[in-house]
């Protein structure tokens, strides 16, 4: 009777055995780098391999449809983004150049190249710096894309900047979706990617720096690629109170078309969050105050008969502290 039972009792094992072996292999952990590796793995994927998708983008409650071709050689940075609804546009963005195209406006802007400035996709740089700043955590796998992914978490330290989860491709490290989270972890902006493929052998991207455009377009060039051009900025402006980890990534002073006035631009970064500082003459429509759109909060200032704005992707306190912080002080 015994005999017979445990006979029964290995058929049955043998059986389930291949369903509970399926199970623990799903329910085991991912991967044995830490997150921060992980991180690491993707931002040098997002910047150095060949690759080519389209994503949506969710934000202040609008849905579009983008589509991404990037690509890197001896020169450096390519990149072609494209909208897929809603009013046609494309930016192409290379080491120097920033060049946005309305073809239903006929415009076309060309400026300083700086990636977060136009594109949804963002990925951190200083990843070590980071992590004096973010917790960073690996809470999971999923699937996006048909493609397996690990989750990590980047939580904030303190109160000055959002939150970010990233689900990152297992073999190839690139980033499939991104999360942007306020202060109450509530998601404020979304991307993900439907389609996502690397460019292989000799099937290379080919990006053109200016398009080919005719008389109708009017150009708008704030910037030719020739850091010489760059106006002297004006150092009398200073932060005295900065939150820790921001640093100053650049600084331009440009002339405002259609007049004699000037507006300098600085823009501020821990290698995550970032946030520019609009510096300019007072007009009689300036309003001191804050403003928010989605993600973005915005803090205008009067100073010195200038108006000071911050504005970026972070809470609304950092706009505030950083706006207030604002000196002149000339020599």
């Amino acid at each position: 009777m015994r005999s017979s039972s445990l006979v029964a009792g290995l058929n049955f094992l043998q059986k389930i055995f291949p369903a509970l072996l399926l199970s623990t292999l799903l329910s085991a952990p991912v991967i044995a780098e830490p997150a921060m590796d992980w991180v690491q793995k993707m931002s040098d994927a997002m910047r150095n391999l060949n690759y080519k998708g389209d994503f949506v983008y969710l934000h202040e409650n609008r849905l579009e449809g983008m589509r991404i071709s990037h690509y890197r050689d001896e020169q450096g940075e390519k990149e072609r983004l494209i909208s897929l609804n809603g009013e046609a546009r494309e930016v192409i963005r290379d080491n120097q150049n920033l060049t946005c195209i309305w073809p239903s406006s006929r415009k076309v802007i060309v400026d300083v190249s700086r990636k977060s400035s136009f594109s949804p996709i963002f990925v951190p740089d200083d990843i070590v710096r980071l992590e004096k700043f973010y917790d960073m955590k690996l809470v999971g796998k999923d699937r996006v894309a048909n493609m397996d992914a690990v989750i990590v978490h980047i939580d904030p330290r303190d109160k000055y900047r959002y939150g970010m989860k990233f689900w990152i491709n297992q073999s190839n490290g690139l980033m499939l979706k991104s999360n942007l989270l306020d202060e109450n972890k509530k998601v404020i902006e979304e991307v993900m990617f439907t389609r996502l493929k690397l460019y292989e052998g000799d099937n290379k991207l080919v990006i053109d720096t200016m398009p080919p455009i005719d008389d109708n377009f009017t150009l708008v060039r704030y910037h030719s690629g020739d850091s010489s051009k760059t106006l002297a900025a004006d150092d009398a402006w200073q932060l005295s109170d900065v939150p820790g980890g921001f640093w100053r990534e650049s600084v331009l002073r440009r002339k405002i078309l259609g007049s004699d006035q000037y507006v300098q631009q600085m823009v501020y970064t821990d290698g995550l969050a970032s946030l520019s500082l609009f510096i300019e003459k007072k007009s009689s429509l300036t309003q001191s105050g804050v403003s928010s759109m989605g993600a973005v909060n915005v803090y205008i200032r009067i100073i010195n008969n200038h108006s000071v704005t911050a504005i970026g992707e972070v809470p609304a306190v950092t706009v505030k502290r950083v706006a207030e912080s604002v000196t002149y002080q000339r020599q």
